[in-house]
């Protein structure tokens, strides 16, 4: 319906957790910050170079979380990850584990598992960045359906609760707007109009 409005990132919580939402939001190249749903982790093994834990991250032959550095593309469509030792993390088990200076590389492709291999690696400090947005949308659902009734409303019919819907959505934005101008000084209307407060 509306070709120009672009949608970054599909956030959710454990209710999401779903292959076909994962395809759904691949093919319309929207990121998928999707919490896991902890009753099926899948299969963890996807390659024989190294093994992955139950957020995508690889491990490296020393026991420790690779650090992810980048996301290459979407003509290769993979996520890179380097030896935490290079990158200057703590790794004491594998000084050796690859001869070249750049250390040892491992690639994680969200082909493989679309659910464990995200675009934004789970988390990673964007994922939990962009997941906390959530809380803020949790929010204002809660002021939607209860602080202004719409739950409770005895309105049938999609136009009258979008309507109500969008209503309250208006008066939420007034509320923020109207509780940081009084922060302001602003809208006091006693000490605007010199009124005195009855005791």
């Amino acid at each position: 319906m509306y070709p120009n409005l672009k949608v970054e990132n599909f956030i959710s919580d454990s209710a999401s957790d779903n292959y076909a939402t994962y395809e759904l939001l691949d093919k319309w190249n929207i990121n998928a910050v999707i919490a896991l749903n902890h009753t099926s982790k899948g299969n963890f093994k996807y390659s024989e170079r190294f093994t992955v834990d139950e957020n995508g991250v690889p491990i490296c032959p020393g026991g420790h979380k690779m650090v992810y550095c980048g996301f290459c593309g979407k003509d290769r469509c993979r996520l890179k990850w380097r030896c935490p030792r290079v990158c200057g993390k703590p790794c004491e088990n594998c000084v050796g584990c690859s001869d070249t200076p750049y250390g040892r590389t491992a690639y994680t492709k969200p082909k493989w598992d679309l659910r464990l291999f995200t675009r934004i690696p789970r988390g990673s400090e964007r994922w939990k960045s962009v997941m906390k947005e959530q809380t803020a949308a949790e929010r204002v659902n809660n002021r939607i359906l209860n602080h202004y009734g719409v739950e409770k409303s005895c309105t049938r019919g999609k136009k009258r609760i979008s309507f109500l819907t969008t209503m309250a959505g208006f008066n939420i934005h007034l509320d923020a707007q109207l509780a940081k101008l009084s922060k302001a000084g602003m809208f006091d209307f006693y000490a605007t109009f010199g009124l005195k407060v009855a005791a």
